[in-house]
This record gives C-alpha cells, sequence and structure tokens, in this order.
C-alpha cells in the first residue's frame, strides 16, 4: 500500500499541514483505515478510490474517528494525485464525500477548492465558551458539526492564546476555532487558531474546514469577498478564501515530503 505524506497551504517543507494519503483500487474495512490513522498519528489521513477519470471517493481519517470533510488532506490528496499522474490537471477532479461532491481545480501550482459554506448556529454552549476563552472579550458565533467558532479582538490574542484542552474536548464540535483581524500592514485579513483535542489533535495547523465558516463571517464584516488567512499555529499555513454564496473557494499549494509503503 503505497503512502505519501503531503504539506498542504504552504510551499515550503515541514510547513502548513502534513496530511497522508492513500490511493487504493477500494476501500480496506473501516477499522484498518482508523488503525493506519491512528500511526500516522497526523491530523488527517486520507484515502482515495477511483470512480471514473478525475473522479475519486474520498474518506477522511482523524487518529480517533473519521470526519465528514477536511480541507488541508483534500488539497493534498488533490496535489498527490496530480502528481502521480492519476488526473487530468486540465480538467476538474471531482470527489465523492460524506459533505457530497466536491470539485478541486488546478490552476498552475495552486489548488482551487470549492466547498460547502456553513452558518454557525446557536447551541448553547455559551457558559462553556465563556469559561475557555477567560476574561478576554470576545463573540461566540456558535457551531457546525466541524467546528465551534469565536470571534478575539485582536491578532495578538490569538497568537497568545493558551488552550484549555480539558474543556474544549467538552465541545459538540470536532474541535475549536478562534480568530481575529490581521494587524494593521499584514498581508492578509485575518488570522485563526484550531483546537481539536476530542478528535485526537491537540492544535491543527491548517484547519481547510473551518474555512467555511470564517469566509463568509470575514467577508460580511470586512467587506470584501476574497480574503488571505493566515493560521497562527507552530509550523503556520496561509491560504485564500472566497465567499461564493453558498459556497466557499479556498486556494492553497502543497508539497509531498515522504513517500514510503505500508507493509502490513
Amino acid at each position: 500500500m503505497l503512502i505519501a505524506v503531503v504539506d498542504a497551504f504552504t510551499s515550503e517543507p515541514f510547513r502548513g499541514n502534513p496530511a497522508a494519503t492513500v490511493r487504493l483500487p477500494a476501500f480496506p474495512d473501516d477499522l484498518r483505515m482508523q488503525a493506519i490513522a491512528r500511526e500516522m498519528n497526523l491530523s488527517e489521513t486520507a484515502f482515495a478510490v477511483p470512480l471514473a477519470p478525475n473522479r475519486f471517493q474520498l474518506r477522511w481519517f482523524t487518529p480517533t474517528r473519521e470526519v465528514p470533510l477536511c480541507g488541508h488532506a483534500t488539497l493534498a490528496m488533490a496535489h498527490y494525485l496530480r502528481d502521480g499522474g492519476d488526473v487530468d490537471p486540465a480538467r476538474p477532479l471531482t470527489f465523492e464525500t460524506l459533505s457530497g461532491e466536491l470539485v478541486v481545480r488546478y490552476d498552475g501550482d495552486e489548488i482551487v477548492m470549492d466547498f460547502p459554506a456553513s452558518v454557525p448556529q446557536p447551541d448553547g454552549q455559551e457558559t462553556l465558551i465563556r469559561e475557555i476563552v477567560g476574561g478576554r472579550a470576545h463573540q461566540y458565533l456558535g457551531s457546525v458539526p466541524m467546528n465551534a467558532t469565536v470571534v478575539l479582538d485582536s491578532q495578538n490574542e490569538v497568537a497568545r492564546f493558551v488552550p484549555d484542552l480539558a474543556r474544549i474536548a467538552a465541545i459538540k464540535a470536532a474541535c475549536l476555532v478562534i480568530t481575529a483581524p490581521a494587524d494593521a500592514g499584514r498581508d492578509y485579513d485575518f488570522v485563526a487558531r484550531a483546537f481539536g483535542p476530542q478528535s485526537g489533535v491537540p492544535e491543527d495547523p491548517v484547519t481547510g474546514s473551518a474555512y467555511c465558516t470564517l469566509a463568509p463571517y470575514w467577508a460580511q464584516r470586512l467587506g470584501k469577498l476574497t480574503l488571505r488567512a493566515r493560521q497562527l499555529s507552530a509550523r503556520g499555513g496561509e491560504l485564500t478564501v472566497t465567499h461564493a454564496g453558498e459556497r466557499v473557494w479556498l486556494r492553497g499549494r502543497a508539497i509531498i515530503t515522504l513517500r514510503g509503503n505500508l507493509v502490513v
């Protein structure tokens, strides 16, 4: 079983968010895929099975569970398939997933992903969120299955935030996302961090699915449809997001850093 590690949302090795990618003729059983993801111990391991030219079924696993949507592992898989000659990069690539069809297109060395926009809903977790953010001024936007989103006042507060992972693990979502406007003079518009101890990921380096919520929010707040974002994890990552009505376009780069074989 061939496997590769792809750093997503970066053009530099050992930055961005690493995902393991596996292309197979058919999916093994769920327990085996979960065991492989646990062994890889990355935010996500992606498995793809070909269905037709430029069409694959795609599934994502964290070290502890399967998830319905993952941005960085989708980007990683799209890059891996192009690098291996498994797709025609002149045509759109379609993934069939638990979140419906996701269409990807190649634009030079960048990859553009068309994802569903998601609007956070009230969920009754305001007390827990206040405990997590402490005395910081904040706005709790609510949650979707993939994330609960909190807006802080400044980039510095996001950068210096020390997560209470035990409390965050109690959130009814796959992860907690904190976000704020970028400092004046930066070449990006907003920043974010994401924490998912409930999904086996204490801090996610770059969280593509979170921008399905962040892009509509910041587009409305800042009055522009296309924005630059920076995720302030230790590895760091950057992407361009566009709010397109009920869809969000995520644009980024990727680089393969490891190739190998699973031998068991």
